[in-house]
């Protein structure tokens, strides 16, 4: 079986100098390209397929074309970048007919007024399974950049929003919870926010040392801007941004009161490490936008990611997040 990511570091080892123009290459959240002086190219891809992102059975079409649109667009703010335009591929099965499209169009046509993108082409296929594939194209001036790479031993590790809301929502939404924080939990995980305005003041104010948004879990994807580029990260359990909903509806779900906050996946907040004579801005950006901005912790030497609890008492890590192929 395919493993997603021995794939994907062998497609980034083959690929890895394509071009000179190429500024960004692949092993980001976003590719930049040079394309004229003073902005860069910025492109990216997701995909949502049924069966492995969602059921038909539990999300409306226009909500999934939205979602598709908000996945995509949230990696064009994790590199400081504006979205402008979308590409979707969708794949219809035999079962399926035009009221679909039709509903698909809306959830295209709201995502272009939320998020200032124009639908400018794309693909329709026959498939087993209904698909939609969004590939986002936005710019960014190339001294604004932030890549997953340039974490330092001793940034501090900050995180926007709460964590964990959409996982716990994916599987408040199979057991049909009809409670209070079931349907708060169950909203986030249908309608995720990129943090694109953040992702944008952080870039053009150069308060981050790298950044990426949390799609995979806090766990894998801090390993994603640390590990990965020859650091570490230590992180306080306790510090970990949860909601009052999550707190209420947890227990109910996982004996492990922070498994999917540390693991859950898909909550597309910003994950990011500043050097901590930078604390104050992200303070004061925290309360421009009016949006939780959390220090969980910070950069270290070790080539290791280590969690401690309220005790200071390492943690055991067995899951560190969504792999494909793995699940």
């Amino acid at each position: 079986m395919i493993n997603e990511l021995s794939a994907l570091r062998l497609i980034e080892e083959q690929f890895e100098n394509a071009d000179e123009c190429v500024e960004v290459g692949i092993g980001d959240d976003a590719a930049a390209v040079n394309i004229k002086p003073g902005r860069l190219l910025l492109a990216t891809t997701d995909c949502q397929v049924e069966g492995v992102h969602f059921k038909k059975s539990l999300i409306s079409p226009k909500a999934l074309a939205r979602k598709a649109v908000a996945v995509s667009v949230s990696d064009i703010g994790a590199m400081g970048g504006i979205p402008n335009f979308i590409l979707a591929s969708l794949g219809f099965s035999k079962g399926e007919d035009e009221s679909l499209i039709d509903e698909l169009i809306k959830g295209f046509r709201a995502s272009e007024e939320e998020f200032g993108v124009r639908l400018i082409g794309g693909n329709l296929s026959s498939s087993d399974k209904l698909f939609l594939d969004v590939t986002v194209l936005g710019e960014v001036e190339p001294e604004n950049v932030l890549r997953r790479s340039g974490a330092a031993p001793g940034d501090i590790i900050f995180v926007s929003g709460t964590l964990g809301d959409s996982a716990l929502g994916m599987s408040a939404l199979g057991k049909g919870d009809e409670s209070e924080a079931g349907a708060y939990l169950i909203n986030r995980h249908i309608t995720p926010t990129p943090r694109l305005k953040l992702g944008r003041l952080v870039a053009e104010k150069k308060l981050a040392t790298s950044m990426i948004d949390v799609s995979d879990g806090l766990l894998l994807d801090l390993e994603r801007i640390t590990v990965h580029h020859g650091t570490g990260a230590e992180i306080e359990i306790e510090k970990v941004p949860v909601s009052r909903q999550y707190k209420d509806l947890v227990t109910a779900y996982s004996e492990e009161r922070y498994e999917y906050a540390l693991s859950g996946g898909e909550d597309y907040e910003l994950l990011f490490t500043a050097p901590s004579g930078k604390r104050r801005e992200i303070e004061s950006v925290s309360e421009m936008l009016g949006l939780q901005i959390t220090e969980i912790g910070r950069v270290t030497k070790e080539k290791e990611l280590r969690v401690f609890d309220e005790r200071g008492d390492k943690v055991s890590l067995e899951r560190r997040g969504f792999v494909h192929f793995n699940n």
